[in-house]
Protein backbone atom coordinates (compact mmCIF):
# COMPACT_ATOMS: atom_id res chain seq x y z
CA UNK A 1 0.00 0.00 0.00
CA UNK A 2 1.49 3.38 -0.83
CA UNK A 3 1.62 6.53 0.99
CA UNK A 4 -0.95 8.25 0.02
CA UNK A 5 -3.55 5.66 0.05
CA UNK A 6 -2.66 4.75 3.17
CA UNK A 7 -2.96 8.68 4.38
CA UNK A 8 -6.10 8.74 2.48
CA UNK A 9 -7.67 5.66 5.08
CA UNK A 10 -6.20 7.12 8.03
CA UNK A 11 -8.21 10.51 7.08
CA UNK A 12 -11.30 7.99 6.18
CA UNK A 13 -10.92 6.99 9.87
CA UNK A 14 -10.77 9.62 11.63
CA UNK A 15 -13.93 11.41 9.93
CA UNK A 16 -15.85 8.29 10.69
CA UNK A 17 -15.01 8.02 14.36
CA UNK A 18 -15.35 12.44 14.61
CA UNK A 19 -18.77 12.27 13.04
CA UNK A 20 -19.82 8.79 15.56
CA UNK A 21 -18.50 11.01 18.81
CA UNK A 22 -20.55 13.92 17.86
CA UNK A 23 -23.68 11.69 17.28
CA UNK A 24 -23.24 10.14 20.62
CA UNK A 25 -22.63 13.64 22.69
CA UNK A 26 -25.25 14.24 26.01
CA UNK A 27 -25.58 17.32 24.72
CA UNK A 28 -25.80 19.99 22.28
CA UNK A 29 -21.88 20.44 21.42
CA UNK A 30 -22.10 24.31 21.64
CA UNK A 31 -22.37 23.63 25.36
CA UNK A 32 -19.58 22.44 25.73
CA UNK A 33 -16.78 25.52 25.12
CA UNK A 34 -19.10 27.59 27.28
CA UNK A 35 -18.89 24.85 30.11
CA UNK A 36 -15.17 24.82 30.07
CA UNK A 37 -14.87 28.65 29.99
CA UNK A 38 -17.60 28.45 32.91
CA UNK A 39 -14.83 26.39 34.98
CA UNK A 40 -11.82 28.29 34.03
CA UNK A 41 -13.68 31.19 35.86
CA UNK A 42 -14.85 29.11 38.43
CA UNK A 43 -11.51 27.33 39.05
CA UNK A 44 -9.44 29.72 39.65
CA UNK A 45 -12.10 31.16 42.14
CA UNK A 46 -13.19 28.46 44.47
CA UNK A 47 -10.61 25.68 43.42
CA UNK A 48 -11.68 22.07 42.92
CA UNK A 49 -13.23 20.22 45.65
CA UNK A 50 -12.77 16.73 43.69
CA UNK A 51 -16.26 16.28 42.67
CA UNK A 52 -18.25 18.37 39.31
CA UNK A 53 -20.36 20.10 41.42
CA UNK A 54 -19.34 23.07 39.75
CA UNK A 55 -20.37 21.58 36.21
CA UNK A 56 -23.80 20.56 37.19
CA UNK A 57 -24.08 23.70 38.45
CA UNK A 58 -23.95 24.96 34.47
CA UNK A 59 -25.81 22.14 33.26
CA UNK A 60 -29.17 23.33 35.62
CA UNK A 61 -28.26 27.00 35.17
CA UNK A 62 -28.83 25.97 31.28
CA UNK A 63 -32.16 24.00 31.64
CA UNK A 64 -30.35 20.80 31.04
CA UNK A 65 -32.57 17.73 31.73
CA UNK A 66 -30.21 14.80 31.65
CA UNK A 67 -27.48 15.86 34.44
CA UNK A 68 -26.92 12.18 35.37
CA UNK A 69 -26.22 11.27 31.82
CA UNK A 70 -23.45 14.13 31.10
CA UNK A 71 -21.73 13.46 34.25
CA UNK A 72 -21.29 10.18 33.57
CA UNK A 73 -20.33 10.99 30.05
CA UNK A 74 -17.86 12.79 31.06
CA UNK A 75 -16.44 10.50 33.66
CA UNK A 76 -16.64 8.29 31.03
CA UNK A 77 -13.88 10.48 29.05
CA UNK A 78 -11.84 10.99 32.16
CA UNK A 79 -13.60 14.13 33.46
CA UNK A 80 -14.30 12.79 37.65
CA UNK A 81 -14.24 16.12 38.78
CA UNK A 82 -14.56 19.61 37.71
CA UNK A 83 -10.63 19.96 37.37
CA UNK A 84 -10.88 16.97 35.30
CA UNK A 85 -13.06 17.84 33.06
CA UNK A 86 -11.18 21.14 31.87
CA UNK A 87 -8.38 19.17 31.89
CA UNK A 88 -8.81 15.79 30.24
CA UNK A 89 -12.41 16.46 28.08
CA UNK A 90 -12.02 19.72 26.65
CA UNK A 91 -9.30 18.98 24.40
CA UNK A 92 -11.54 16.37 22.62
CA UNK A 93 -13.31 19.58 21.56
CA UNK A 94 -10.28 21.01 19.67
CA UNK A 95 -12.62 20.69 16.38
CA UNK A 96 -14.96 23.18 17.31
CA UNK A 97 -11.60 25.48 16.60
CA UNK A 98 -9.29 24.14 14.54
CA UNK A 99 -6.17 26.02 14.40
CA UNK A 100 -5.26 28.92 11.92
CA UNK A 101 -3.23 28.11 8.79
CA UNK A 102 -1.16 31.36 8.11
CA UNK A 103 -0.61 31.21 4.22
CA UNK A 104 2.65 32.41 3.75
CA UNK A 105 2.75 34.15 0.67
CA UNK A 106 5.00 32.49 -2.36
CA UNK A 107 8.07 34.22 -2.99
CA UNK A 108 9.63 35.21 -6.05
CA UNK A 109 12.10 32.74 -7.03
CA UNK A 110 13.76 32.04 -10.30
CA UNK A 111 16.32 29.77 -11.65
CA UNK A 112 18.10 29.44 -14.54
CA UNK A 113 21.11 27.41 -15.99
CA UNK A 114 23.98 30.22 -16.55
CA UNK A 115 27.48 29.32 -18.27
CA UNK A 116 29.62 31.62 -16.04
CA UNK A 117 29.97 33.27 -12.82
CA UNK A 118 32.06 36.08 -10.99
CA UNK A 119 30.85 37.43 -7.42
CA UNK A 120 32.00 40.42 -5.30
CA UNK A 121 33.67 37.55 -3.21
CA UNK A 122 36.24 36.73 -5.82
CA UNK A 123 34.98 33.43 -6.82
CA UNK A 124 35.20 33.50 -10.72
CA UNK A 125 35.02 30.67 -13.13
CA UNK A 126 34.71 31.45 -17.58
CA UNK A 127 33.35 28.41 -18.45
CA UNK A 128 31.74 25.31 -16.47
CA UNK A 129 33.11 22.52 -17.23
CA UNK A 130 31.26 18.86 -18.78
CA UNK A 131 29.32 17.49 -17.27
CA UNK A 132 28.83 20.27 -14.82
CA UNK A 133 25.79 22.65 -15.04
CA UNK A 134 25.42 25.31 -12.60
CA UNK A 135 22.28 26.56 -11.66
CA UNK A 136 21.41 30.44 -10.39
CA UNK A 137 18.39 30.85 -7.99
CA UNK A 138 17.12 34.32 -7.21
CA UNK A 139 14.87 35.25 -4.54
CA UNK A 140 13.62 39.00 -3.25
CA UNK A 141 17.31 39.18 -1.47
CA UNK A 142 19.35 36.57 -2.53
CA UNK A 143 21.04 34.53 -5.22
CA UNK A 144 22.24 31.13 -4.84
CA UNK A 145 24.41 28.96 -6.95
CA UNK A 146 24.54 25.20 -7.14
CA UNK A 147 26.46 22.97 -9.53
CA UNK A 148 25.44 19.61 -10.29
CA UNK A 149 26.28 16.91 -12.66
CA UNK A 150 23.33 16.49 -15.24
CA UNK A 151 19.98 16.85 -14.51
CA UNK A 152 20.71 14.39 -11.28
CA UNK A 153 20.35 15.74 -7.78
CA UNK A 154 22.45 13.11 -6.16
CA UNK A 155 25.71 14.88 -6.50
CA UNK A 156 25.53 18.65 -6.45
CA UNK A 157 28.40 21.56 -5.26
CA UNK A 158 26.90 24.10 -3.37
CA UNK A 159 28.90 27.17 -3.24
CA UNK A 160 29.28 29.47 0.05
CA UNK A 161 30.79 32.66 0.74
CA UNK A 162 29.78 32.47 4.77
CA UNK A 163 32.77 30.35 6.53
CA UNK A 164 34.10 30.95 9.90
CA UNK A 165 37.29 29.11 9.72
CA UNK A 166 38.47 25.96 7.51
CA UNK A 167 39.93 24.24 10.98
CA UNK A 168 41.56 20.84 11.10
CA UNK A 169 39.67 19.81 13.96
CA UNK A 170 37.78 16.13 13.11
CA UNK A 171 35.61 16.52 15.58
CA UNK A 172 34.29 19.16 14.08
CA UNK A 173 33.41 17.96 10.50
CA UNK A 174 31.91 14.97 11.90
CA UNK A 175 29.52 16.96 14.15
CA UNK A 176 28.70 18.86 10.85
CA UNK A 177 27.99 16.16 8.63
CA UNK A 178 25.27 14.56 11.54
CA UNK A 179 24.00 18.09 12.03
CA UNK A 180 23.91 18.16 7.86
CA UNK A 181 22.25 14.36 7.47
CA UNK A 182 20.71 14.43 10.54
CA UNK A 183 21.93 10.29 11.44
CA UNK A 184 23.22 9.95 14.87
CA UNK A 185 23.46 6.58 15.12
CA UNK A 186 25.61 3.64 13.95
CA UNK A 187 28.45 5.99 13.80
CA UNK A 188 31.17 3.70 14.59
CA UNK A 189 32.95 4.08 11.21
CA UNK A 190 32.14 7.51 10.50
CA UNK A 191 36.44 8.44 9.23
CA UNK A 192 37.22 12.39 7.95
CA UNK A 193 39.94 12.13 5.52
CA UNK A 194 42.26 15.60 4.70
CA UNK A 195 42.50 15.93 0.92
CA UNK A 196 44.87 18.34 -1.14
CA UNK A 197 43.89 19.09 -4.58
CA UNK A 198 46.45 21.48 -6.24
CA UNK A 199 45.84 24.70 -4.77
CA UNK A 200 42.75 23.45 -2.77
CA UNK A 201 42.25 22.30 0.25
CA UNK A 202 39.44 19.65 0.91
CA UNK A 203 37.46 17.71 3.94
CA UNK A 204 35.86 14.32 3.42
CA UNK A 205 33.62 12.75 5.74
CA UNK A 206 32.10 9.64 5.28
CA UNK A 207 31.20 6.25 6.70
CA UNK A 208 30.58 2.71 5.44
CA UNK A 209 27.37 2.28 6.92
CA UNK A 210 25.90 5.15 5.76
CA UNK A 211 25.19 6.70 1.86
CA UNK A 212 26.06 10.88 2.45
CA UNK A 213 29.38 11.58 1.50
CA UNK A 214 30.37 15.29 2.51
CA UNK A 215 33.36 17.25 1.26
CA UNK A 216 34.02 20.82 1.87
CA UNK A 217 36.59 22.57 -0.31
CA UNK A 218 38.49 25.58 -0.23
CA UNK A 219 41.18 27.55 -2.06
CA UNK A 220 44.41 27.71 0.22
CA UNK A 221 45.46 31.55 -0.79
CA UNK A 222 41.68 32.78 -0.99
CA UNK A 223 39.44 31.80 2.05
CA UNK A 224 36.53 34.18 1.08
CA UNK A 225 34.38 31.29 -0.15
CA UNK A 226 34.22 27.62 0.21
CA UNK A 227 32.61 24.86 -2.20
CA UNK A 228 30.28 21.72 -0.30
CA UNK A 229 30.08 18.72 -2.45
CA UNK A 230 27.01 16.36 -1.53
CA UNK A 231 27.34 13.10 -3.04
CA UNK A 232 26.95 9.20 -2.27
CA UNK A 233 29.07 6.33 -0.79
CA UNK A 234 28.58 4.41 -4.28
CA UNK A 235 29.78 7.54 -6.68
CA UNK A 236 31.81 9.46 -4.77
CA UNK A 237 35.01 8.73 -6.13
CA UNK A 238 34.39 9.33 -9.29
CA UNK A 239 32.71 12.32 -8.38
CA UNK A 240 35.32 13.77 -6.93
CA UNK A 241 37.47 12.90 -10.41
CA UNK A 242 34.87 15.30 -11.59
CA UNK A 243 35.16 17.79 -9.16
CA UNK A 244 38.92 18.06 -9.53
CA UNK A 245 37.91 19.44 -13.31
CA UNK A 246 35.18 21.91 -11.95
CA UNK A 247 38.07 23.26 -9.38
CA UNK A 248 40.51 23.42 -12.36
CA UNK A 249 38.35 25.57 -14.51
CA UNK A 250 37.91 28.54 -10.95
CA UNK A 251 40.07 31.41 -12.02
Amino acid sequence: MDKKHRKEILDRLNKEKLIEFRQNLPIDEVLFPKLFDFLDTELEKNGCDHSPIITKSFLQKNSISNIIEVTEWLAENGGYCDCEILANVEDLFDYLNPPKIEIIPKQNISKQKINSLKTDFNFCIEKIPSPWNLIETTSADNKEYVFQIGKSNNCTVNLHNHFSSFQHDDELWIKRWINETELSYNLANLSVEHYEIGNYSAIIVKTKDWTPVKIWCTKKDNPQWFLKMNTELNRYKGDLKEFEKLLNSIV
